[in-house]
């Protein structure tokens, strides 16, 4: 659950970006420490649900964008595999069986592709 936490803290700060706050203005908006907002966007701190309500409504979103990973730049060297594999899981798990069939094919042709070089 580790990687959810940090997924969570990269979004949260993903999210205030776009919306133009500074840590400060949200962390006084959610009535918390600016260090601990800092620390939750980090991954560092493991927030309660009252936290993580008080986030959601001092970004003005809904609780499913701050679980929502499609828009992260997966290029960003802050992803461990661990938290890459749960991207992943998290792209495919509403997609029908025939698309998950045709990721799953293509992602067999490319590393057989690899292995060969």
């Amino acid at each position: 659950m580790e990687s959810l936490v940090k997924l969570v803290g990269i979004n949260i700060k993903e999210i205030r970006k776009s919306k133009k706050l500074t840590q400060e203005d949200l962390a006084e908006k959610c009535g918390i420490q600016t260090s601990f907002l800092a620390g939750v966007e980090r991954g560092d701190r493991n927030i309660t649900l009252q936290t993580l309500e008080k986030l959601i409504t001092g970004l003005e979103v809904v609780p499913a964008d701050i679980f929502n990973f499609e828009e992260l730049n997966i290029n960003k060297q802050y992803f461990e595999k661990k938290e890459l594999i749960t991207l992943l899981l998290n792209l495919i798990e509403n997609k029908d069986k025939e698309e998950v069939r045709l990721i799953l094919k293509i992602a067999s042709e490319i590393f057989s592709t690899y292995k060969d070089k």
